[in-house]
């Protein structure tokens, strides 16, 4: 058919169509259109072109909802989950990780397939509380954790605490597929009171037990494991084999630390950060929050670091003027074309997460009304297709569903 002319198709939630339109030099380009829960969060793109370097993001999103998203800012896939999705994210080998926080509290991180089939269940193992922060998928098909351990009857007056206190410590766990412990690294005692730092106001005021580290992020290139710290304004890279501290960046001076160079914010080069990841063996790029700092614009980094000179060199900072202050959350990662994505954080009640081009301007930026994602989790390898995100769309579509809401349209296949 030719010309302009209409035509109805009706749709229930999670159904889609595809719709071919073939011009008048016979190049033909098809569009899928898939309509959205009448329950889907709001969101809304801006910006100049298609997001640059990673195919996709998952979000985390109001309603218990996790969504990945294409580069034109499109909803590919989706799932509605019990409680809020903390952390969702695809792994490596196409699974879907979250943890299913209710009243704040999770004790688990579900692993789902595509079509939302629950392959199991990851815990921390032992006497310990499992810790929603971050969840990762090693090659060797492990997973690595954090978890909350605590720790009693320790001396904290010297800081205002209590005399007698019991402290909330991390320990990182790997853990294999069948549920049992492969490795453990704890932070107390090698992590001691005093390296809390300037946290130790807010620590007195919340009260014990005393949340001393808040891990917040895990990552492993070869034997070095990359743990961020909230309340210790600190990175700090594990030798997994020792236990040994092999350096640490921000945060009070030990002997492990790193001299920052070129860095206009040092000696507070991280504040509260989030989302430590390594790009190398020797570059490292993170989520600067900059909480409770004199100069509190928030701001993704990447410092590359010399073992043998004990150095951090800031080889870049990302900053967005609409985003002046981040109290939690947030993410930064650079794609291999030197793009960056950057999750915001709590940077007021709307969430918002950016692209930037190599040099750090803005190209386009996702906003999310009225809830905010705890990290903005891309994906830059070939896998999943689309194709398969549509496919197993197509498979929870059939299952019968409520009534449907709105239509959503693509952009054109590639």
């Amino acid at each position: 058919q030719s010309g302009e002319f209409k035509v109805s198709q009706s749709l229930r939630q999670g159904q889609s169509v595809a719709v071919t339109f073939t011009g008048g030099d016979g190049e033909s380009r098809t569009f899928h259109v898939r309509c959205l829960p009448s329950d889907f969060p709001e969101f809304r793109l801006e910006g100049t072109g298609p997001v640059s370097g990673f195919r996709l993001v998952m979000v985390q999103m109001n309603n218990g909802y996790a969504a990945l998203f294409d580069r034109y800012g499109t909803p590919v896939w989706w799932y509605r989950m019990k409680g809020e999705p903390v952390d969702a994210k695809l792994l490596p080998d196409s699974t879907v990780a979250y943890a299913p926080v209710v009243d704040l509290v999770s004790d688990h991180f579900d692993i789902r397939s595509l079509t939302g089939r629950l392959i199991r269940r990851v815990s921390a193992v032992g006497k310990v509380n499992t810790d929603s922060h971050d969840i990762q998928l090693l090659a060797n098909g492990n997973y690595m954790l954090g978890a909350h351990r605590y720790v009693y009857g320790v001396d904290t007056s010297r800081f205002g605490g209590e005399a007698n206190a019991s402290l909330n410590t991390t320990q990182v766990q790997e853990i294999r597929p069948d549920g049992s412990l492969a490795w453990k690294w704890n932070s107390w005692p090698r992590i001691g009171l005093a390296q809390s730092g300037r946290w130790w106001k807010q620590l007195d005021k919340w009260g014990p037990p005393y949340d001393l580290n808040h891990w917040n992020s895990v990552d492993r290139r070869g034997n070095l494991v990359l743990l961020s710290f909230r309340h210790l304004d600190a990175i700090y890279a594990i030798d997994r084999r020792t236990g040994k501290i092999e350096w640490k960046l921000g945060g009070t001076r030990t002997p492990e630390s790193l001299t920052v160079i070129g860095d206009p914010r040092s000696p507070h080069s991280l504040g509260g950060q989030h989302d430590a990841r390594f790009l190398s063996r020797s570059v490292i790029t993170a989520f600067d929050n900059a909480t409770f700092l004199e100069n509190e614009q928030p701001r993704a980094v990447k410092f590359r670091i010399g073992r043998s000179t004990k150095t951090a060199t800031l080889l870049q900072q990302v900053v967005d003027s609409r985003a002046k202050a981040s109290i939690a959350f947030g993410s930064a990662n650079q794609s291999p074309d030197g793009s960056w994505l950057v999750g915001w954080g709590a940077i007021g009640k709307d969430g918002m997460i950016g692209n930037y081009g190599k040099s750090g301007e803005a190209i386009a930026r996702l906003y999310t009304p009225g809830g905010v994602s705890y990290r903005a989790n891309p994906v830059a390898g070939p896998t999943p297709t689309i194709a398969r995100l549509r496919a197993a769309m197509d498979q929870m579509a059939a299952r019968p569903r409520k009534p449907a809401g709105s239509a959503n349209y693509g952009k054109p296949d590639s």
